[in-house]
């Protein structure tokens, strides 16, 4: 259903701004310390069971006190090395606060964050509010809410039950020698065998990888002059929805795209919509606006307004995240290798 775009849009653009302004407020009047990487922590993503690896720092307070930060951000392969040199920002007030000065927890906000973007994008260009989907959207609301009112509980939530379990989600740990043995380290063996298997697979899946984001960036540039170009020329007309098509999938989670019927100079045209939908945004009979080429009136598709250029610019957008991503990693890869 097409609500679930919505709500899990903003469940990431939360997460994502919640990671990004925390990391900020963290960074905020911190005295930068040099530390050290003496090790991993492991702990495991929550969407396929593997194993996490996060660089564990060795730093000093400015109280004289060695301290050792459990990074908050974690990957399925280390991303540094052990005896790394690393800058840790401590509040001096609290030299227990601290974050390992990276860009790489701003690009993992920024990067929930835009996903949740386009999923909001998603929601909002399919979605129309008819009668059957205002209903499924209310159904969907409020089975989501009676379940986040079950995993609390029955417990209303105060705010300072809110901060704490946001101090525990967004704030990385930070051990004393006498609280280390608390760290959950990662096994050594298993460390070697991640590094190893990911160095394999970077020598194939990054250069595909940035390949892929070019590509999806050309067609994102080509898509966006095409639909402007289209809608200089086309003009405006009232259509109805006369069929609703099956667009199978090999996963058996099939869509539906509504089949549009026209009028130009007296003559009707039908069209199949690029865009299709599980549950349908459209029905049978419902009136759209339709824009065409009045030159090949075959050319048309339904109007949607502002959003008529957002599917070129999701596919530049996640073509450009791809690039970033791929350049990033081979940076890191240098930078290992010098």
């Amino acid at each position: 259903m097409e609500i679930l775009f919505l709500l899990g849009g903003l469940v990431f653009v939360a997460f994502g701004v919640g990671v990004v302004l925390s990391e900020a407020r963290a960074r905020r009047g911190a005295w930068a310390q040099q530390g050290e990487v003496i090790g991993f922590s492991t702990g495991q993503q929550a969407d396929s069971g593997m194993p996490s690896y996060h660089p564990v720092v060795e730093y000093v307070g400015p109280d004289g006190r060695k301290r050792y930060l459990d990074s908050l951000v974690g990957s399925s392969s280390p991303f540094c090395a052990v005896g790394d040199a690393v800058t840790v920002l401590v509040q001096p007030g609290d030299p227990g606060k601290a974050v390992l000065k990276s860009s790489l927890t701003y690009g993992v906000g920024a990067a929930l964050g835009l996903m949740g973007l386009t999923s909001c994008i998603v929601f909002f260009a399919v979605f129309r509010a008819t009668p059957f989907s205002l209903v499924s959207a209310a159904g969907v609301v409020s089975w989501a809410a009676y379940q986040f009112r079950r995993s609390t509980g029955a417990k209303p939530i105060t705010l300072e039950i809110w901060r704490k379990y946001k101090d525990e989600a967004f704030c990385p740990k930070v051990f004393t020698d006498a609280t280390k043995a608390e760290i959950s380290w990662a096994d050594p063996e298993a460390l070697r065998t991640a590094i190893a298997k990911q160095q394999k697979v970077n020598r194939i899946v990054l250069p595909i990888l940035v390949l892929a984001g070019v590509g999806l960036l050309f067609l994102g540039v080509h898509l966006h002059q095409k639909t402007a170009a289209f809608l200089a020329r086309a003009v405006s007309a009232r259509g109805v929805v006369v069929e609703m098509t099956t667009n199978h999938s090999s996963d058996g989670a099939d869509t539906y795209a509504p089949v549009v019927e026209f009028e130009h100079q007296g003559r009707k045209y039908t069209f199949k919509d690029s865009i299709s939908s599980n549950p349908p945004s459209y029905r049978r009979g419902d009136a759209v606006g339709v824009l065409y080429d009045p030159d090949q009136a075959h050319d048309a598709r339904i109007d949607r307004g502002r959003w008529n250029k957002a599917v070129p610019i999701l596919i530049g957008g996640f073509g450009a995240l791809l690039c970033l991503l791929g350049f990033w990693s081979f940076s890191r890869r240098a930078q290992r290798v010098s």
